[in-house]
């Protein structure tokens, strides 16, 4: 479900906030950081049917080739709160 006027009726509501607040201020950057988070996950899975986490996963992979502290084993040692998140969501989010 793809919906056109979500961005424009988001930039409405941040040009208002800005307005108020200012850009620089930590309501507009809230505001617009929850936007972002929030745009992405309705459209990955609402829209092109893709997996998020998997997206997620397979792009570290990727990324693995070229850093090698990016290997599953190294990441769980470098990144070990990241790698919990990943496992927790993985265990929760999959069918």
């Amino acid at each position: 479900m793809k919906n056109k006027h979500l961005k424009s009726e988001i930039a409405n509501l941040l040009e208002t906030v800005d307005k108020a607040f200012g850009k620089d201020s930590v309501q507009y950057q809230n505001l617009d950081y929850y936007f972002d988070i929030l745009v992405t996950v309705y459209e990955y899975n609402y829209d092109s049917e893709k997996d998020l986490l998997g997206e997620l996963k397979d792009l570290i992979n990727k990324l693995s080739e070229k850093i090698p502290e990016l290997t599953p084993e190294q990441f769980k040692e470098k990144y070990p709160n990241i790698s919990k998140m990943i496992d927790y969501l993985n265990k929760w989010l999959t069918d």
